[in-house]
C-alpha cells in the first residue's frame, strides 16, 4: 500500500509538472502566432524571451517535440481565424515554424554539446544578439536568420486578420491561461541617489563605463568603503578558504565552493573590515561573493528585472558570484551603455556576450564598441574595455603615462617596454588571489597571473609607443587581444539596469565613485 501511496503521489508531482512546462510552451506557441497574425515585427523577440524565460524559470530544455505540437495547435487556430488561409499557406507557416524550432532546439545545442538549460540559455541569448565568436555560432546565425527570414516572406503574403487586443491573452477551456506566465521579476530596489551620483562622477571626469564598474563593486559589496579599498597588488595575500572541487564540462574553468567561511571571513580583501550591515542589506559576509567561472547574476527577461548578484543564476557552481563577462555587462547596463545599436538594456543579456565576443566586437553585435585608436598623444584611457579569450576588464584608472612610454629614449626602445612599467588599475570578476571574484588590481601586478593579457597589452604599448615617436596614429589589431572603448552615442544610451539592493549605498559619498 505505501509503495502504491507514492506511486501515486510521484504520478500527481510529475502530471503537475508537465502541465507546467505545457503552460509555458503553449504561451510561447500562443504569443508567436499572434504576432505572426499582426505583423508587429516582435516575433522574434517574443519567442526568444519566451525560450529564455522558460529556460530562467523551469530549470529545463523545452522539448521541441512539443513546442512543434503547440505551434500546430496555434496555426490551426490561425487558419480558422482567417478562412481566407489556403491549407498549402497553413502547410508553409507551419513547415517555417518547424524548421526554425529544429535550429533553435536541436541543431544550436547539438552543436555545442548543451547539456543543462544555463547552457542552452547563454547559447540563445548569444545567437539572439548577433554573436559570431566561433565557426559553429556564424552558422547558426545565419541559419537562424534565414529562418527568421523564411517566415517573414511567408507571412508578408498573406491577408491575415489581427486578433482583437487581449484575445492571446484568454484562458484556454481547460481553464489553463495560454500566454507565458510572466516570471518572477525581483524587487526593484532603486538607489535614488544614484541619479546625483553619476552627475557628480560626470562633472569630475569619469567615464560612465567607471561609474558603473565602481557602482557595481559597491553594491556587489553592500559597502561603501569597499571602494577606497586600495587596489590589490603583490603585497595583499591570498584568500584562505576557498577550496577547487574539479573543473567545468569544457575543462578549463575551475569549480570553486567555500571550504570554511570563518577564513574567508578573515582573509578576503573585501569583507574583512566590514563588521555589519544594513537592515537593506544583504549579508555579504555570511554569503559570500566569490570568482565563478561561467557564473551570471540571476534576471528574468522582463524589461523591469534588475540584475541580482545576490541570487545564483548559473551556470557555474552553487556559490554566489559571477564571471568577468557577467560583470562588464553589468557594469555597463546599470550606467545606460547599451552594448548594441538600438538594442534595449536588458539584465538578461548578462548571458548574451562572453568574452572572446568583446575581441572583434563589430562581428559580435556589439555594435557600440569601437577598437580604440593609439595617437601620438592619447593611448589607453578609463573606461575603456580590454579582452582576449578567457577574461575581459575595464580600466578603472590611469595615470599620466599609463603604457610607461616615457621609458623608450628612441624608437628602437618600444620592443621592449615590458608590463613592470604599467601604470593603470584595472576592474574585475578574476580568480585573483585564489578566488576574489569582483575587484580593482593595479595592471603591473596582476598582469604576470594573464600571460594572454599581458602579451596582448605589451603589444599595444609598443603601438602606442610608435605613435609617440612617428607621429602617426594606429589602430592595433592583433586577433589575439583588443582595447575597445564604448561610442557614447545616443543609439548606444538607454535607460540604465537597476542593480537589486543597490539601496544599501545610499549613504555613499559621491567621492567614492569619483577619486
Amino acid at each position: 500500500m505505501r509503495n502504491l501511496i507514492l506511486s501515486m503521489s510521484a504520478s500527481v508531482l510529475l502530471a503537475g509538472c508537465g502541465q507546467q512546462y505545457s503552460v509555458a510552451v503553449d504561451g510561447m506557441a500562443s504569443q508567436t502566432v499572434s504576432d505572426i497574425a499582426c505583423k508587429n515585427q516582435q516575433l522574434e523577440e517574443k519567442l526568444y524571451d519566451g525560450l529564455k524565460s522558460y529556460l530562467i524559470e523551469q530549470k529545463n530544455i523545452p522539448s521541441a517535440t512539443e513546442l512543434k505540437s503547440a505551434f500546430k495547435t496555434q496555426v490551426e487556430k490561425l487558419a480558422q481565424d482567417n478562412p481566407r488561409m489556403t491549407a498549402e499557406q497553413q502547410s508553409r507557416i507551419q513547415s517555417n515554424l518547424d524548421q526554425l524550432v529544429d535550429s533553435l532546439l536541436e541543431e544550436a545545442p547539438q552543436g555545442e554539446r548543451v547539456e543543462t538549460s544555463e547552457q542552452l540559455l547563454g547559447l540563445l541569448s548569444a545567437i539572439d544578439v548577433g554573436d559570431r565568436s566561433t565557426t559553429f555560432r556564424s552558422y547558426m546565425q545565419d541559419r537562424v536568420r534565414s529562418n527568421f527570414n523564411q517566415l517573414a516572406t511567408t507571412v508578408k503574403a498573406m491577408d491575415l486578420e489581427c486578433p482583437p487586443t487581449g484575445d492571446s491573452t484568454q484562458s484556454t477551456e481547460g481553464g489553463s491561461a495560454t500566454t507565458p506566465v510572466e516570471p518572477t521579476t525581483p524587487q526593484i530596489e532603486a538607489n535614488p541617489d544614484y541619479d546625483y551620483h553619476k552627475k557628480q562622477a560626470v562633472a569630475a571626469g569619469v567615464p560612465l563605463a567607471v561609474f558603473g564598474e565602481r557602482w557595481a563593486l559597491a553594491t556587489a559589496y553592500q559597502s561603501c568603503n569597499s571602494l577606497e579599498i586600495p587596489a590589490l597588488n603583490d603585497s595583499v595575500a591570498d584568500i584562505k578558504g576557498i577550496a577547487i572541487t574539479g573543473k567545468h564540462s569544457d575543462g578549463v574553468g575551475n569549480k570553486r565552493v567555500i571550504a570554511s567561511l570563518s577564513q574567508v571571513q578573515a582573509t578576503h580583501p573585501y569583507l574583512k573590515e566590514v563588521s555589519s550591515y544594513g537592515s537593506a542589506c544583504f549579508n555579504v559576509r555570511q554569503n559570500p561573493l566569490i570568482y565563478d567561472y561561467g557564473g551570471k547574476p540571476y534576471a528574468t527577461t522582463s524589461s523591469t528585472s534588475p540584475i541580482d548578484l545576490f541570487k545564483n543564476g548559473g551556470d557555474g557552481t552553487s556559490v554566489l558570484g559571477i564571471d568577468c563577462s557577467g560583470y562588464v555587462y553589468t557594469s555597463m547596463a546599470t550606467a545606460g551603455l547599451r552594448l548594441k545599436e538600438g538594442r534595449a538594456l536588458k539584465a538578461s543579456d548578462s548571458w548574451a556576450w562572453g568574452s572572446t565576443s568583446y575581441v572583434e566586437p563589430q562581428s559580435n553585435g556589439l555594435t557600440c564598441l569601437s577598437k580604440i585608436t593609439v595617437t601620438p598623444s592619447m593611448s589607453l584611457k578609463a573606461g575603456d574595455i580590454v579582452a582576449v579569450p578567457g577574461h575581459v576588464i575595464i580600466i578603472d584608472r590611469v595615470g599620466a603615462d599609463p603604457f610607461g612610454i616615457s621609458t623608450a629614449q628612441t624608437v628602437s626602445d618600444c620592443s621592449k617596454i615590458t608590463s613592470d612599467v604599467f601604470d593603470f588599475t584595472v576592474a574585475q570578476s578574476s580568480p585573483s588571489k585564489e578566488g576574489v571574484g569582483i575587484n580593482h588590481s593595479i595592471a603591473k601586478d596582476y598582469l604576470p597571473t594573464s600571460e594572454k593579457m599581458k602579451a596582448g597589452l605589451q603589444k599595444y604599448a609598443y603601438y602606442a609607443c610608435l605613435a609617440k615617436f612617428n607621429a602617426k596614429n594606429y589602430t592595433p589589431s592583433l586577433g589575439t587581444l583588443s582595447v575597445v572603448r564604448h561610442k557614447g552615442t545616443s543609439a548606444c544610451t538607454d535607460k540604465r539596469v537597476v542593480l537589486a539592493r543597490e539601496s544599501c549605498i545610499q549613504s555613499c559619498s559621491s567621492s567614492a565613485f569619483t577619486q
